[in-house]
């Protein structure tokens, strides 16, 4: 107990194995890989005002959602991170579309 924080909070990570530990890091790749395309993805869409902002917004239109960018995720803003994923899951249809035209580079 005397690991513990004032607040009570136990970094379950610290009491892993080293095969548990590795076990997980594995188990979690795939999620840190989505995340950080998701992150390139919004990044590149923002500073590319005349092609990727563009047709992002034209295929929002085409498929009837509001105009609305991927927010960006911010190392300092502790829910940036869900509201990227958030927005990613609600427009999926039109990230499905942005990424998988050849013209967009993505």
């Amino acid at each position: 107990e005397g690991d513990d924080n004032e607040e009570g909070w136990v970094d379950e990570l610290a009491e892993l194995s080293l095969d548990e530990l590795k076990d997980f890091e594995a188990s979690i790749q795939p999620a840190q890989a989505v995340i950080a395309k998701l992150r390139k993805l919004a990044f590149k869409i923002v500073n590319s005002t005349t092609k990727l902002a563009p047709a992002w917004r034209k295929i929002c239109v085409e498929l009837g959602l509001p105009e609305r960018m991927i927010p960006r995720d911010v190392r300092t803003r502790w829910n940036s991170t869900y509201d990227m994923i958030k927005m990613s899951v609600e427009y999926r249809a039109a990230v499905k579309r942005m990424c998988s035209d050849a013209d967009h580079g993505l």
